[in-house]
């Protein structure tokens, strides 16, 4: 029988927040609060968003494992990270079945329909979801894309930061690194999974300086098709609309 103290809860608490989270305070923790509410021959713990307090019932947890209990913990902790941070965190929200996912909890939701929904559409968008690193050269674009079974898009970039780091500080004096080798720390050192390289990437937004990433105007489409796809200028000449040269014809019929 563990003993579950507050003072077990709470160090445990601040092992998990600051192990995935990064953050160095948690929320407030009780044992047996009373709350009409509160149904503890189903539940192990509950998160009351409206005081952002997480609580358990000593009863329930002489019934129970530390290694249990801690989960539940984590479970509980996922609801007061996402309400904190403004975003959805109920048990039928894809958001929070994404985060279980995301902490090693993917199958600790709850069991009603709507839970178990939310937890299929998250599984779904994660097995759908890839990360990529680009190495741009002379002859072009190659895409390294990767996957992991857990992380999101803000541990990616912090591992690949972490990758970047390391490779530079550990490699040796005139070692060359390219991006497809970053790629290969990240599958050592993080347990990424390398799906093979796009050989043939080609970037098509628009090269401007504010950087949006929209395709952009006639001049922009036509460097791309010349500079990127072999097309000449006389080809995208005939193929591309002028919409300017349409306005002015127009305007010369009205006159």
């Amino acid at each position: 029988m563990p003993d579950v103290s507050l003072d077990w809860l709470n160090k445990n608490a601040a092992m998990l927040v600051k192990k995935h989270w990064g953050l160095k305070h948690i929320p407030k923790i009780e044992i047996d609060l009373e709350r009409d509410s509160f149904d503890w021959k189903r539940n192990v713990g509950y998160y009351c968003n409206d005081i952002e307090t997480i609580v358990f019932s000593s009863q329930v947890n002489k019934r129970k494992s530390e290694r249990e209990i801690k989960k539940i913990l984590l479970h509980e902790l996922v609801h007061w990270y996402l309400h904190t941070t403004g975003q959805r965190f109920r048990d039928s929200d894809e958001r929070f079945a994404r985060e279980l996912i995301r902490v090693g909890l993917g199958k600790q939701h709850n069991s009603d329909e709507q839970s178990v929904l939310a937890a299929k559409a998250a599984w779904k968008r994660k097995k759908d979801e890839r990360f990529e690193i680009i190495e741009e050269n002379e002859e072009g674009i190659i895409t390294a894309r990767l996957r992991h079974h857990r992380k999101n898009g803000e541990d990616f970039k912090r591992d690949l930061a972490n990758t970047l780091i390391r490779a530079h500080n550990e490699r040796e004096e005139d070692i060359t690194i390219y991006p497809g080798d970053i790629a290969d720390m990240m599958c050592e050192w993080y347990g990424y999974k390398l799906e093979p390289l796009a050989r043939v990437a080609i970037r098509i937004s628009s090269r401007g300086s504010y950087l949006s990433g929209e395709i952009g105007d006639r001049d922009d489409i036509s460097e791309v098709l010349h500079h990127e796809l072999d097309m000449t200028y006389s080809e995208i000449d005939l193929k591309l609309k002028d919409f300017e040269e349409e306005e002015l014809e127009a305007a010369n019929e009205d006159s």
